[in-house]
């Protein structure tokens, strides 16, 4: 799904991926296999089995929004209340960074129920 076009108030995303927190930040743990089973027998011999995507303060603000509960449109408010003109424009950024999240089969949208309909 394309956030061209897309309602902030209509869509909510949810995280697909397992993360960690360290240092205030979030960490994506990003599987480097696609079966848990060979993961697992390359973690046995001392290997990650996961890419680690360090998020900065504003990346893990939006990431740890992305509950499946959060709009679009409420996490876009966040960041101007945590981080003012800093993130400006903001909804131009959070479309950018959503972009990505979504090509990177990160997150889904989902739609807000009640919300009318593209």
């Amino acid at each position: 799904m394309a956030t061209e076009g897309v309602d902030f108030a209509a869509v909510r995303p949810r995280r697909l991926l397992e993360w960690s927190e360290e240092e205030g930040r979030c960490v994506l743990l990003r599987p480097r296999l696609r079966s848990t089973r060979v993961a697992r027998w390359v973690a046995r011999f001392g290997g990650d089995p996961h890419y680690r995507i360090r998020l900065d303060d504003v990346g893990s603000l939006v990431w740890q929004a992305c509950d499946g509960q959060t709009s679009l449109a409420q996490i876009a408010q966040r960041m101007r209340d945590q981080f003012g003109d800093r993130v400006e424009p903001v909804d131009e950024r959070l479309a950018q960074f959503i972009r990505s999240l979504l090509k990177g089969r990160m997150i889904a949208l989902e739609p807000v129920e009640g919300a009318p309909a593209p």
